[in-house]
């Protein structure tokens, strides 16, 4: 019985010894079990994040030396057929409108978009004056906002801005979605 008790024993110590690990234990709080604070790692292993930037790189505006009108498609080939400004098919582009004012209710954004166009019939013979301006009412949640124009460029509207102002004086410019031709 003696010696069944102790061929367990040795059957059993292999198993346990397995289990233990590797390498000496240490009391330091280290980060893993059984590493050392001088541990080496292979190259491929190591990973050193203070070569890199906590913050994204700041996004870098392309400028073009080409005209716009290039670089969307839209300039005529010499000796090819054109077809008259009239005919022009419109698109839909990023562009600028002036927003007039701004309202919580539809009734009175609509109120405000029928003085605007009331104002823009009697101002449009003025100097300065844009050649066309669109008033519309956009619902961008939670507010209804009377905005005016469909200006392509943010030239145009910079343009447009002293013009409306001179009514509207805290009128500004906002980036929308605008049909132009």
């Amino acid at each position: 019985m003696r010696v069944l008790r102790i061929a367990a024993l040795l059957a059993v110590l292999p198993t346990l010894a397995a289990c233990s690990g590797s390498g000496p234990l240490s009391d330091d709080n280290t980060d893993g079990p059984g590493e050392s604070p001088d541990a080496t790692y292979p190259a491929y292993e190591s990973f050193d994040p203070t070569g890199y930037d906590a913050e994204p790189p700041a996004r870098v505006e392309i400028v073009h030396d080409v005209p716009a009108r290039t670089m969307e498609g839209t300039v005529q080939v010499p000796g090819s057929a054109t077809r008259p400004s009239s005919e022009r098919q419109p698109r839909e582009v990023d562009g600028f409108r002036i927003q007039v004012g701004r309202s919580d209710d539809r009734e009175t954004a609509e109120r405000l978009r029928s003085a605007v166009l009331s104002w823009w019939e009697d101002a449009q013979g003025r100097a300065g004056a844009p050649r066309d301006l669109e008033v519309i009412v956009a619902y961008v949640q939670p507010h209804y906002r009377v905005r005016v124009g469909a200006f392509e460029f943010q030239r145009e509207a910079d343009d447009a801005l002293p013009f409306i102002q001179s009514e509207y004086p805290n009128a500004f410019i906002v980036p929308d979605r605008v049909t132009v031709r």
